[in-house]
This record gives structure tokens, sequence and C-alpha cells, in this order.
């Protein structure tokens, strides 16, 4: 490749039937672009034929979700905000919803912070190990947006709702072992023994039958009954634009970024 080329948004590499696949924008936090989240749903249509999928990010995040920079550009044309906010959570929905249907087990290795809608594609797969540099934060309050990426959709189903919604009431930071106590993700390890730790998990899987993965998905969500798992990630979409356009949340981002801004 050219080294003047811009980088691949996302990444992949098979290892004989296991793919990896990582999140590449590292300067940005692994912040969910479209053109990142395009590309995401593309790698996992190319990984159906895989027996186990691991998605992860690069660098020090695994995803800071939303780019708030990319919203507030858009904040004095509340028809443009609305537009991309549509395009950035419909493809975030569509990977979920890819991650979902994939026929083999799926494992997110957290490797480090998490926020947003970045939850959801931690959410979606089958299993999570989170490294203790990591931690997870909902932001939503903080910012004056609605949940998206699964915090309702998904959540609730592992955790409760009573707790989810205290969590997004709180918008708490949620270090490993915070999460593992709640349930939120499986397994826990330090930075050094991570890679250890994920081969491990990887090797389990490669005894199993990956059909029993996307099976016991499917049965899970039918649980869950009406509306569909996608059906719900529309309401998260159409709550997100909602609030999105209000005068308060574009406010609420330029008090975010100043700081940032300020510091260069």
């Amino acid at each position: 490749m050219n080294s003047d080329a811009t980088p691949s948004p996302v990444l992949v590499r098979r290892d004989d039937e296991v793919v990896r696949i990582t999140l590449n924008r590292p300067g940005h936090g692994n912040a969910l672009e479209p053109v990142l989240l395009n590309a995401l749903c593309d790698a996992l249509g190319d990984s159906r034929n895989a027996r186990t999928v691991i998605l992860t990010g690069a660098g020090r995040a695994f995803s800071s979700g939303g780019d708030i920079r990319e919203f507030q550009a858009r904040a004095d044309d509340p028809a443009s905000l609305e537009a991309f906010g549509d395009t950035v959570v419909s493809a975030l929905n569509r990977a979920i919803l890819a991650l979902r249907a994939l026929p083999c087990p799926t494992i997110a290795a957290v490797n480090g912070p998490l926020t947003g809608g970045a939850i959801g594609l931690m959410l979606a797969c089958d299993i999570t190990l989170m490294s203790r540099d990591a931690f997870i934060q909902p932001y939503y309050a903080r910012m004056g947006f609605a949940p998206d990426g699964g915090w309702t959709a998904l959540l609730p189903a592992r955790i409760g709702a009573g707790r989810a919604g205290s969590w997004l009431a709180q918008d708490s930071r949620l270090d490993a072992d915070a999460a593992l106590a709640m349930g939120v993700v499986d397994r826990v390890c330090d930075a050094r023994n991570f890679a250890g730790q994920l081969a491990e998990l990887t090797q389990l899987q490669a005894a199993h039958d990956p059909q029993t993965a996307l099976a016991s998905r499917q049965l899970l969500d039918a649980g869950l009954g009406s509306p569909t798992l996608a059906e719900r990630l529309e309401l998260e979409l159409a709550s997100f634009k909602q609030l999105l356009i209000r005068p308060e949340a574009r406010q609420r981002m330029e008090a975010f970024l100043a700081p940032r801004e300020a510091a260069g």
C-alpha cells in the first residue's frame, strides 16, 4: 500500500477460521463515523464462513462512540444534523444486526474505553473480554442525546431495565471490575494478560459447533417478544434524532468540546 494512502478504517485479519476485525481510527478514538461503520458492515458480511469472529479496537480505545465534533459541526443546520445522525445510527444498527446474524461465536475484545453507542457492538457479541485499562460510560445525559446502540434495545436483557435506566440516568463510568460484577461483561483481565486470555477464549470456541451460537441468539431474541430487536433499534434511532437537533443538545456539545479545543 502507498505510504500516503489513507489507512483502512477497519482491519481484517484471518487466521485459519478465526477472523479478527479491528476498528482502525485510533487517532479519533475509533469513533463511529459512517466510513468506519460501513467498512465494519462489509467486513462482517465477508466473515460468515468463519468459526469465530473477534471484534476489537486499535490503539488505546475500543471505541469512543459517535464523533461529537462531527455532530457539533452540523449544529447550525438542524436538517443536516438530523440527516447525519440518521446516517451514523442507521449504520451502527446495521452493524449490530450483522453481528447478531453471524453463524458463529463472536467475541468483543474491549481493549480500552468504550463510550456511547459503541456499547452496541459489544452487546451484540456472544462473549466479552474487558481489559482493566478500559471503562464504559453512556455520556447521553451529559450530551443531551437519547441512548442509541442498544442501551435500551439490548442492555436491559442483560442486566435488567432498572439497572440500565439507573446507569443512563447517573451517566456512571464503570470500570472493568464493576462491569463484571453487574454482568455487563463476561471476563476481565489485566492489560498484560489480555492477548493470552483472548487466545484462550478463541481456542475454547474451536471445539464448539459454531451454528449453536446463532441458534442461541435467535432463540434468546425471540424470547424478548415484540417489538423485534431491529424494531427496538429503530425506536432508539427516532428518539436519538429528536433530541439531537434541540438547542440544548447544541449547547451541551459546545460545552463538552470547549476544553478540548482550548487544549489544542
